[in-house]
Order: C-alpha cells, then sequence, then structure tokens
C-alpha cells in the first residue's frame, strides 16, 4: 500500500474513532441529563427514585410479552409510588433487536402496577401493525367488540380466556381506549396494555418519554388501571 494511500485509510479509522468517541460521551451526558429530571421530578409527585434496577423490576416483567421482545433488556430511571393497595413503578426500559446484519435498542417508558389483590384475566392490548395483521393471515386470532368498531379496528385484543376478558373490558374502559388512538404511527401514539397475574403494565411501544411528559402519562396509567380494577 502506497505511503498517502495507508495515510488516509490510518487517518480515516482515527476520524471514525474520534467521532464514536465524542457520540458515546454526548450520550453519556444526556443520559445523566436525563436521570437528574428524573431525581427532581420524584420530590415532586412524592415518589422514590433509583436510577439502576435494584428491587429486579425486569423479575417481575418476565412473564409479559414486552419482555420476550428482544435481548440485553435494561431498566433503568425508575420512580416508584405507593398507591392504594398497589405499588407503581415507572421506568424507562430497553430491549435490543436484529435488524439486518446489526442490532437496534428500542426504548419505551412503561408503568407496572403490582397490586396481589387485582383479580383480572390475562391479556396482551397492542395497536394494529403489520405483524398484527400477519398474525391474523396465520390464524392466530383477536378478541372483538361488534359496539366499538374503531376499537376493534384498531386495536389487537388477545388472551385465552376470551369470556372473562369480554367481561374485564367494559364500556368505560373500551371508551377509553378509543380517545386513546393515536396518529401517525400508531404503534408509537396508540397505547399498549398487558396484564400478567397481578402484573399490569401501560407503555407506547418504542416511545420514550420526555421527562415533562411523564405526570400526564401516570396520569393516563392510574385513570384505566382504576377502571380495570374496579371491574375485577
Amino acid at each position: 500500500m502506497d505511503f498517502p494511500v495507508a495515510f488516509l485509510v490510518a487517518l480515516l479509522f482515527i476520524i471514525v474513532f474520534a467521532i464514536n468517541i465524542a457520540y458515546l460521551f454526548w450520550r453519556n451526558q444526556q443520559e445523566n441529563k436525563r436521570s437528574n429530571k428524573f431525581k427532581a421530578m420524584a420530590t415532586q409527585i412524592r415518589a422514590t427514585f433509583v436510577e439502576e434496577d435494584p428491587n429486579n423490576i425486569k423479575l417481575k416483567l418476565h412473564k409479559f410479552k414486552l419482555l420476550n421482545a428482544g435481548t440485553n433488556s435494561l431498566v433503568k430511571n425508575i420512580l416508584f409510588l405507593n398507591l392504594v393497595d398497589a405499588g407503581l413503578y415507572i421506568f424507562d426500559y430497553k430491549y435490543s433487536a436484529l435488524v439486518g446484519k446489526g442490532r437496534d435498542d428500542y426504548w419505551q417508558t412503561v408503568a407496572l402496577f403490582l397490586d396481589s389483590n387485582i383479580r383480572l384475566p390475562n391479556f396482551s392490548l397492542k395497536p394494529r401493525g403489520i405483524m398484527a395483521q400477519l398474525g391474523n393471515f396465520l390464524g392466530s386470532q383477536d378478541i372483538k367488540f361488534k359496539a366499538y368498531p374503531r376499537f376493534s379496528e384498531q386495536y389487537l385484543l388477545r388472551g385465552s380466556n376470551e369470556d372473562a376478558i369480554r367481561l374485564a373490558f367494559t364500556d368505560k374502559i373500551l371508551t377509553f381506549c378509543e380517545t386513546k388512538i393515536g396518529f401517525y404511527p400508531p404503534i408509537k401514539t396508540t397505547p399498549s396494555i398487558e396484564v400478567a397475574d397481578t402484573g399490569f403494565i401501560y407503555y407506547r411501544e418504542n416511545l420514550r418519554l420526555q421527562p415533562e411528559e411523564i405526570q400526564l402519562f401516570m396520569q393516563e396509567g392510574i385513570e384505566v388501571f382504576d377502571l380495570f380494577k374496579a371491574r375485577a
């Protein structure tokens, strides 16, 4: 290899390396700023804040479909509040998935309610997307409500105990879900709900909320959780 060519290759390598280091430094700074904002918010809403996951929240999520979406999962920026007969965790959740020859990270903000007294059937409610349509094509059916065609058009509701799930989804809950239907892209703007045993999660897939959006998100989650709890 000629000297000028070797020099240019080495220079290019150094530039790319420097850019990657600068990006990692910038990303770390952004994460620290986000954690500091969560910590400040905890005081405002009378919540407990921890940056990492000392209580192994991931273990509490192992029955949820969200946890099975990828690998290398991470829970951080955790807010905890004691509600009446329930504990509420709000946190950032990340998983990794293969995309082509690379790997992408997917973040979402999740509200997890834990209530040992709640009695709800296990189910998964998600906005419809390409994968949902493929599932229907392959014979995996979902639960629909004729009286709420917009709900049935925009959401994919699945669970093994259809009769119990239909009883759990009252008119108030179906109306709530319809009012939360987003626009583009639907998978990020329309909420998902899952119930697994005594756990209940509320989130928007692949959407990591800004700290200033957390309080409204928390209110949404508490509202729909209370609606389900009243039915249970």
